[in-house]
């Protein structure tokens, strides 16, 4: 097997015009532009856009930066240097900030970036990393920095009109968020005030969940002064996704040399997503979420803003791969202590990135010995380190906990979209295996269509090419990382779905593959503007094919008990797949049998991106038309479930009470006790808004939870509160106050504070006579136990 296809050592390149350079930082400042005012209409003030700004450039990318060259021992392109000093920022913020806080010294935690940027200053040796790149092949062009920063504008309107304008920052819009934003809130506000976190609706559960990112926003918050809900549902988040996105496309470029490569890795990883060719509507959750109708691991969904761990996770964990591709090339000492530290951060941060890169990194140590009969020392060096890592981040921070993660093959068929919304997979009692692997077959046509490139990485075994210079090892690390998430998510199931983050983790990593392979594939000297041309050709073609077969369908949701059965059901999923994969062989052999166009492998795979890329502009002018007809912000999309003056209140008692204070509230679900879905257990608003402790808000989330949902084969949404003398305690103090009932809950519980939502249950007036009523907002009233 060929280890690498060679390039000579390329010609000086004469340096690029100051004008052309500058002309590179166009399209970057539009999309600050773009995003300031998009900021700041969806009601976060120009002053705290300012504030974050500052402490983002200063606090955590600059140091970053400067540590980022200080390790490589030199200044490379600005945007690698840029990107992958945010991620060694975020880590050592991090990292800085849960020392601090361990010790009561949060504000301390400022001191590392000042530290590290008074070093660069002070010390003569490392004085030159603040200068940048002179190099001709550091230069950004101008085409690579408008497709990225065209994509972060994308992506920050996507937020807009899927996330921002559903998730007010004030009352009655932040009433309706999605269930679990106030669950992110409430940790956001234990980690700003204690170290090691519990749970705070219930602190006798320890928090087995990664939170590294919740510890970021928590130094940010002490750090700028800003309101954690801002930074949770506007500001923090925003980088990380932006962060990502072009770690993905520097990424491309390093593994292959090529800016379009490292443009067109980007592309595929964001907007390449299953092909879509029905017109019904998928369900509810989905449609809200923009999931697609077969699993891809897209990152273009509502997760980018609900799941800050996932987002955070990728970009350290995208840090570490480039990292990584270096340190598997030329091994430093410093490399290899950067690598241990974006290890630390990911296992903290996401650690379901930990066991793909193990697999990915054995997948190396595999293949060197096969076929050169000799190990990769520091291949098998960062396995035995991965490995390390897992296991503190399973017995450790997760305290062996499976958190509902179990060996369950084809789950995710069961939920993906097209199946779950037709009734075609979902169990009675369980499916039959024949629609499982129906699902799944359809699923793997879908990314065939998505990841065509992967055939080329043939060429990394057949041949030379004389222009490229592609180091097999890291494009089999990033393969291994892809194929391992797929893997995953073909064995493993969780009653919410969580095996899907394994294929959203993999996908950057196989779209990076594909983008080798289509490097590899692309005739050498190319691409020129006759090739430009044929390849939009190609993909406008797939985009009509698609769109042309999505005409075709019904607006009716083929439910099975519309069909008639699942058979009938099966072929209206079907069909259309099929009628696209015969039209695009079509289209294939014509590409085949001309003698005049170029490249004809590449427009094979432009082709299929074009069918795939319209997935994208569906889901882009669906939301724009619900947002035009519904509204662009302050919208609630389902029943408001946080009680009025819920926010109010709370930062009231956060502003009059010690963070060590315990709290009890009458509130503990979302759903009342007379529904016949029973209590839903995820009751997380009061704590996220007060930054307290309660002593029973809720249980849901909670290891314990999940272990009763696997011994009662509950749903672990409903399950019932296992403590019954803890809750009898509490709910007697609302029910029946006296000087009994508050007395026990101040001296055995420890509780000082009592938040009653009045709207939950009709308050006992006898309250204000054993408790000092404090304050009222909306439908929340507070009262301090004195004694």
């Amino acid at each position: 097997m060929t280890a690498t296809v060679e390039m000579p050592t390329p010609k000086a390149i004469t340096a690029a015009p100051a004008n052309r350079r500058l002309l590179a930082w166009a399209p970057p400042a539009a999309v600050a532009v773009i995003i300031t005012a998009g900021l700041a209409y969806y009601g976060v003030l120009l002053p705290t856009i300012a504030i974050f700004a500052v402490y983002l450039a200063l606090g955590v990318i600059l140091p970053g930066t400067l540590i980022w060259r200080g390790i490589r021992g030199r200044s490379g392109w600005f945007v690698e240097d840029v990107a992958a000093g945010l991620a060694v920022g975020y880590s050592c913020e991090v990292l800085v900030y849960i020392v601090c806080r361990w010790l009561g010294l949060p504000l301390l935690t400022v001191a590392w970036a000042v530290a590290t940027v008074a070093a660069f200053a002070a010390v003569p040796r490392l004085r030159r990393h603040w200068r940048g790149s002179d190099r001709p092949e550091d230069r950004t062009p101008f085409w690579w920095s408008l497709i990225l920063s065209a994509a972060a504008v994308i992506l920050f309107y996507w937020s807009c009109v899927r996330f921002f304008r559903t998730h007010d920052l004030v009352e009655p819009g932040s009433r309706a968020p999605d269930a679990d934003s106030p669950f992110h809130l409430a940790l956001l506000g234990e980690a700003k005030h204690h170290m090691p976190l519990m749970s705070p609706w219930l602190p006798d559960q320890p928090v087995l969940y990664h939170w590294f990112v919740y510890a970021e926003m928590a130094a940010t918050s002490w750090i700028t002064g800003i309101e954690p809900h801002t930074l949770l549902i506007r500001l923090s988040p925003l980088p990380m996704i932006i962060g990502f996105l072009v770690l993905v496309g520097v990424l491309g470029r390093r593994l292959t040399g090529k800016y379009w490569a490292g443009a067109a890795a980007a592309v595929i990883t964001f907007f390449a997503l299953t092909p879509a060719p029905y017109r019904w509507r998928l369900n509810g959750w989905f449609s809200t979420f923009a999931t697609n109708a077969y699993e891809d691991g897209s990152s273009l969904r509502a997760q980018l803003w609900t799941s800050p761990t996932q987002t955070f996770g990728a970009v350290l964990f995208a840090a570490l791969a480039l990292v990584l591709v270096e340190a598997l090339a030329e091994s430093t000492r410093l490399r290899w202590a950067l690598v241990v530290l974006l290890t630390a951060a990911v296992t903290g941060a996401k650690a379901t990135f930990l066991p793909m890169l193990l697999a990915g990194l054995l997948l190396v140590v595999v293949t060197r010995v096969l076929t050169r009969r000799r190990v990769h020392r520091g291949a098998l060096f960062a396995a035995g380190l991965t490995f390390v890592a897992l296991l503190f981040a399973q017995f450790v921070l997760f305290g062996g906990a499976a958190q509902g993660m179990a060996i369950d093959p084809l789950h995710f068929a069961q939920i993906s979209g097209a199946p779950f919304s037709t009734g075609f997979a979902q169990p009675d009692p369980s499916p039959a295996l024949w629609r499982l692997v129906f699902v799944t077959l359809i699923t793997l046509l879908c990314w065939a269509f998505i990841w065509p490139g992967l055939l080329g990485l043939a060429r990394l075994v057949k041949g030379r090419r004389p222009d490229l210079r592609i180091a097999a090892d890291p494009v089999i690390l990033m393969l291994g990382i892809g194929l391992s998430g797929v893997g995953a998510l073909m064995i493993f199931g969780h009653d919410g779905g969580a095996e899907g983050w394994f294929m959203v983790s993999g996908r950057p990593y196989l779209s990076l593959a594909a983008a080798v392979g289509l490097a590899l594939v692309m005739p050498p000297g190319l691409p020129r503007r006759r090739t430009l041309i044929a390849v939009y050709g190609a993909v406008a073609t797939g985009a009509l094919i698609m769109i042309g077969v999505r005409g075709l369908g019904s607006q009716r949701t083929p439910r099975i008990t519309v069909t008639g059965g699942y058979v009938a059901t099966a072929w209206q999923l079907v069909w259309p797949y099929l009628l696209i994969t015969a039209l695009v062989g079509v289209v294939v052999f014509v590409i085949h049998r001309s003698r005049r166009l170029p490249a004809k492998q590449t427009l094979v795979a432009a082709v299929l991106t074009g069918v795939c890329l319209v997935g994208t502009a569906v889901h882009l002018y669906l939301t724009s038309r619900e947002a035009s007809t519904t509204g662009f912000r302050g919208v609630t999309l389902s029943d408001r479930y946080i009680t009025p003056g819920s926010e109010k209140a709370g930062r009231w008692l956060r502003d009059h009470s010690d963070p060590d204070d315990m709290v009890a509230t009458n509130a503990h679900c979302l759903i009342g006790k007379d529904r016949p879905e029973g209590c839903d257990n995820r009751h997380f608003s009061l704590s996220a808004y007060t930054e307290r402790r309660f002593l029973v808000e809720s249980w849901g989330f909670t290891n314990r939870t999940h272990e009763m949902a696997a011994e009662t084969k509950l749903n672990a949404v409903y399950v019932p509160f296992w403590d019954e003398q803890k809750l009898a305690d509490n709910d007697a103090a609302f029910h029946d106050p006296s000087a009994a009932t508050i007395g026990k809950l101040h001296d055995v519980y420890k509780v000082r504070w009592l938040m009653v939502d009045e709207t939950y249950e009709t308050p006992n007036p006898g309250l204000a006579d054993v408790a000092k009523f404090r304050f009222r907002a909306g439908g929340i009233a507070v009262y301090e136990i004195e004694r």
